[in-house]
């Protein structure tokens, strides 16, 4: 019996250390409110695509006539229900607030609902959705008839945005039950036949997005922990704690306390919570989509997993020999907050140290740790001075193992180096910080470490205490070079992702254009019509023309350079040449391969800058005479000239702009890959045009080139009904294909299609053909032929072609 009371004691002690560890109270800005505003915008955004179509699918007709056709006798309970999400309602609660003394929680809920009322308002004009009196018949209508538009709901919207405001204010099961009531009144919106099923869902995103907004720009309550909360949670898990103070220290990722012990000696004690967890989880998602190779650990699914991972670590670094504090306890809470307690070290962080307190000898044993450490491959992953004490011995202690890994790579040990490397160096100098290190660790760990030494591969602490030494980093590299006695390997860049301004310019231009052209040339039903009505043998005449277009590239490069080269290999490279001009903007992408080729066949590297310079020439002169034959031919047939959309002089000026600051953006790039070209390859076309056959095979191959293009659109208008002239077709295609190339992105991506379908539209090619006429022309032109090119690319990159 006493067992079992002992059992029923320490469980109801768990109970209690679950409700005090983590009080409600204390703002903050929660990282779970910034993923909730994302995954809201995201289901608003596709709710608002599908409500914008017009069409209602036979799911939304059936789930709305089921709730539209209930028994009458539910109407007087949720036509009162409704009412929750009027602005009287908004009123009313904000009243309560105030009454309750929360001033803050009734400022929030009035912002909150009040800019759901206004928002929902908004967006019923743009989207412009009928109620479902309007869409079918039969409709029951229950209470006064609704006016206006449908989507979103603005009942619904206003009342999830007011529980999304509240929601923190109250425990999980109040939470889930005021969500419950949210969905309940989207059923009453419907029963009433005020709304259709993809209304209320966009108003309960809508509502989401705007409680989620308020919470991430003027915080939210939070699960802090308190004082009382980790002293009990302690004596659950079975220690006893006297006093537990809070602690101000630099803790990424938790709460600190000290807790005095009943044997009088003294705990740090770190709280983890839900919120702690999430923003872990973002971090590494960051760091994922950032960063080249990630090793991190796979995000904690809890606190209690995190504590655990931090306490197994640290076990194994102390066992190796580190000097580590030693464990107490790890613990998790009922409300999943977990505690990890370790003994308190008398002993101060080395950030708090003067730059003169770092003598020789204390350097040295830091890095005798960290070798003791990575011999036994555990990496740190946080070597900041913050986690660094030094006791009254002058001994370094390593702290916090919270993002620390076992078994790790080398390179993750190398980044650990690099770390430490730059944040002694600032305190040092780089000399003696490299001095120190080269005294501990072999040669070869010391030159990784300085070839993967960059801003991104620190702390966000670490770089900013480096960028207070101009050319720190450079001046470690150097230092690190000269003790090796050899040139350090290129860094080893570790972001995924760079993109140069210019590039960015040139996608926000692309993206303006597709909305300015866009809309006016049609809907995405007509679209979708022409698309289930395609003819099939005309595309098949499309990929034929596509294909057409590298044997003339080929014939042109043949015609561009005096010796002879195997045609099929010719060909081959312009396929894989399909690849590398993607990944470039204004195709000098293909331009380098090209001239690698030629001079991989023997040509000199003078002669094959010229020859590609001078079939590049001889493309232009190709396309500009095509564009005046079309435009002349027009005038002759009498089909007059387009009718530009509205807007069309902004657009030109945005392209205009986009070229003008591109080229002085990269001023020695334009004249090195623009200029110098062009009149290096004019100067050669005298002795080509000396050689009938090769000027045959250049302009041919070239003019061979753009005709096969026009074909391909043609044949992909004509797949989709937008039969049209070819002159129209060519106009288009020679504008459009023109105001691609200025564009600093690769291919000209967004910018051509723009065009294409602006021109197309302009002659009258009706908007359903003429967008899916140019989505399968880019797509038999651009996207398809990128498989093929990295598969020959990579084949004659292995043959040593180029």
């Amino acid at each position: 019996m006493a067992t079992e009371l002992s059992g029923k004691t320490r469980r109801q002690q768990a109970r209690i250390a679950v409700q005090q560890a983590t009080e409600r109270g204390g703002l903050g800005r929660h990282p779970g409110d910034f993923v909730r505003v994302f995954l809201a915008a995201v289901t608003l955004g596709v709710t608002c695509l599908i409500a914008r179509g017009g069409r209602v699918g036979p799911y939304e007709h059936e789930v709305f006539h089921l709730i539209n056709r209930l028994p009458s006798l539910f109407t007087v309970p949720l036509v009162i229900i409704q009412q929750a999400g009027t602005l009287a309602a908004v009123c009313t609660v904000v009243l309560l607030a105030l009454a309750s003394r929360k001033v803050r929680l009734a400022l929030d809920l009035a912002i909150g609902g009040g800019s759901a009322y206004l928002l929902a308002k908004g967006l019923k004009l743009l989207v412009a959705r009928q109620r479902p009196a309007g869409v079918f018949e039969n409709v029951v209508i229950r209470g006064a008839e609704q006016a206006g538009l449908g989507f979103p709901s603005g009942h619904v919207a206003v009342a999830a945005a007011l529980v999304t405001v509240a929601a923190p204010y109250f425990p999980r099961s109040i939470r889930r039950a005021l969500w419950a009531f949210v969905w309940l009144i989207a059923l009453a919106r419907m029963y009433v036949g005020a709304h259709l099923p993809i209304d209320v869902i966009g108003g309960a995103a809508l509502g989401w997005l705007v409680g989620a907004a308020v919470h991430s720009v003027r915080g939210a309550p939070g699960n802090r922990p308190t004082v009382e909360g980790v002293r009990a949670a302690l004596e659950a898990a079975g220690v006893q704690a006297v006093a537990v103070k809070p602690l101000s220290a630099d803790a990424r990722g938790s709460t600190p306390f000290i807790a005095h012990l009943h044997d009088d000696s003294r705990a740090f004690v770190k709280v983890v919570s839900r919120e702690q967890r999430d923003a872990d989880l973002l971090f590494k998602l960051y760091r994922y989509l950032v960063f080249r190779t990630v090793e991190d650990e796979s995000p904690f699914t809890t606190p209690k997993r995190a504590v655990e991972h931090e306490g197994y670590v640290s076990l194994l670094a102390e066992r190796a020999g580190g000097r580590v504090p030693p464990m107490v306890v790890a613990a998790e809470t009922a409300d999943h907050s977990a505690i990890l307690a370790q003994e308190l070290v008398p002993a101060k962080g080395l950030d708090d140290l003067a730059p003169d307190e770092f003598d020789d000898g204390l350097l040295r044993r830091i890095w005798l740790q960290v070798a003791l450490l990575h011999g036994h491959r555990i990496a740190h992953r946080d070597m900041r001075l913050a986690n660094w004490m030094v006791d009254s011995d002058r001994q370094p202690w390593l702290i916090d193992f919270g993002f620390s890994e076992g078994s790790a790579t080398l390179r993750r040990l190398a980044i650990d180096d690099a770390e430490l490397l730059a944040a002694t160096a600032s305190q040092v100098g780089a000399k003696r910080a490299v001095a120190a290190a080269a005294r501990a660790i072999n040669m070869d760990e010391l030159v990784q470490a300085a070839s993967i030494l960059q801003p991104l591969a620190l702390s966000t602490v670490t770089r900013a205490q480096a960028k207070k030494h101009k050319g720190l980093l450079n001046e470690i590299k150097a230092e690190v070079a000269t003790l090796a006695g050899a040139q350090l390997p290129p860094v080893d860049k570790i972001e995924r992702i760079y993109v140069r301004p210019r590039v960015w310019l040139g996608f926000l231009g692309a993206a303006f254009a597709i909305h300015l052209l866009l809309p006016q040339v049609g809907e995405l039903d007509q679209t979708l019509r022409a698309v289930r009505n395609a003819q099939i043998d005309w595309l098949l005449v499309g990929v034929l023309g596509s294909a057409t277009t590298y044997v003339m590239a080929a014939l042109s490069l043949t015609g561009a350079v005096s010796q002879p080269l195997v045609f099929a290999r010719t060909f081959l490279v312009q396929v894989a040449a399909s690849f590398t001009s993607r990944i470039a903007p204004a195709g000098l992408g293909g331009v380098g391969l090209n001239e690698r080729y030629l001079e991989r066949t023997g040509v000199s590297r003078t002669a094959a800058v010229t020859a590609v310079s001078a079939s590049s020439v001889a493309g232009f002169m190709v396309h500009m005479t095509l564009l005046a034959s079309s435009a002349v031919a027009l005038g002759l047939k009498g089909l007059g000239v387009p009718s530009l959309p509205r807007g069309w002089p902004l657009l030109i000026t945005v392209i205009a702009l986009v070229l003008a600051i591109s080229i002085l953006v990269g001023l020695p790039w334009g004249r090195r890959r623009l200029v110098a070209p062009v009149i290096t390859g004019l100067r050669e076309f005298v002795p080509v045009l000396r050689r009938p056959a090769k000027a045959a095979a250049l302009f041919g191959g070239s003019a061979g080139t753009t005709l096969a293009y026009i074909l391909t659109l043609a044949a992909s208008l004509r797949a989709f009904g937008g039969a049209t002239s070819i002159e129209h077709v060519a106009v288009s295609y020679l504008v459009g294909s023109a105001l691609g190339a200025v564009a600093p992105v690769p291919g000209g991506l967004g910018v051509t299609e723009a065009a294409l379908v602006a021109g197309l539209a302009s002659f009258g090619v009706p908007s359903g053909p003429a967008i899916a006429g140019v989505l399968s022309f880019r797509l038999l032109t651009f996207w398809l032929p990128i498989g093929p090119g990295i598969m020959v690319f990579r084949r004659l990159h292995r043959a040593d072609v180029f």
